[in-house]
């Protein structure tokens, strides 16, 4: 401890590196958490909105309806599938456009009926969709179409290029602790060296090194959380004031998850980092 204080008040630059190397690895995994719960709140609200819906061809018997709707049903990717007959689609009509039964034409319910069916992710849509259309008693089906898929490439874009951005971050975080740490134990080489004559083992200089760099971890951790949290509050608060028929993520969602991602991640990122760069300097050491 008296080696980790002393170490600290003669080059404190090394320290306050360290902890700002995980604050800003953080941030930035912080950013893409929030990102991704975003667009993961959107897909769920808008699920409902890109209900399938295929179109019996008219005539179509009401035993082949049935036999079509419990095959569907029993696929893996169905979360629910909703018969509508003419009579509530022609319900539907008039009530969507506040019309009443006068404003149509007598005669024959032009309203086919039909299948609305919910998958159990907006992802398997287009799937669905393509393996529906192969069944002949439907005329028509369709979807959010185009809007489906622009949100799911959208969402496959962030997840990919995001991915790989916050890979990125953490190898460079794990080089700079690295070379941080190992300059730091080649200024200490002297100490290190009195610390061996007098008995230390390179476990004990190991230790004290390591604590310093669980410090680290977690002092950057828990500084990028509070600013974090300061951040996502204030803008949170800002955009549902702002854009209130919007759906955005709750703070409190994901409060737990980025203490949890913040403490731990930075305590690991930390350990490692210094773990392997103080043993590849003390194999170096006579």
């Amino acid at each position: 401890m008296k080696f980790f204080f002393r170490r600290l008040s003669r080059k404190p630059s090394f320290f306050i590196m360290g902890c700002l190397s995980i604050f800003f690895a953080q941030v930035i995994l912080n950013l893409f958490i929030f990102g991704y719960l975003e667009l993961d709140k959107m897909k769920e609200m808008w699920k409902g909105s890109f209900t399938l819906r295929a179109f019996f061809v008219v005539g179509t018997p009401p035993e082949k309806i049935q036999e079509v709707q419990e095959k569907i049903a029993g696929w893996a990717a169905v979360k629910q599938v909703v018969f509508v007959d003419a009579e509530e689609a022609r319900k539907r009509f008039l009530e969507y456009f506040a019309l009443s039964e006068e404003d149509l034409p007598g005669g024959e319910n032009p309203f086919p009926a039909s299948l609305e069916v919910l998958p159990k992710k907006l992802e398997d849509l287009p799937k669905l969709a393509a393996e529906m259309k192969r069944i002949p008693v439907f005329d028509e089906v369709v979807y959010g179409g185009k809007n489906v898929e622009e949100l799911l490439r959208f969402h496959r874009f962030f997840v990919g290029v995001g991915g790989i951005v916050v890979l990125g971050v953490f190898v460079f975080v794990l080089l700079v602790i690295g070379n941080i740490v190992t300059l730091k134990v080649r200024f200490h080489q002297e100490e290190i060296r009195v610390l061996r004559l007098m008995g230390a083992t390179n476990r004990q200089i190991r230790a004290s090194f390591l604590g310093e760099g669980v410090l680290e971890g977690f002092l950057g951790g828990m500084t990028a959380f509070v600013v974090s949290s300061f951040f996502f509050r204030f803008f949170l608060e800002f955009l549902g004031t702002s854009f209130p028929t919007f759906f955005w993520v709750r703070f409190e969602d994901f409060f737990l998850l980025l203490f949890l991602i913040n403490v731990f991640l930075s305590g690991i990122l930390s350990t490692v980092g210094t773990l392997a760069a103080v043993n590849g300097v003390l194999r170096e050491m006579p």
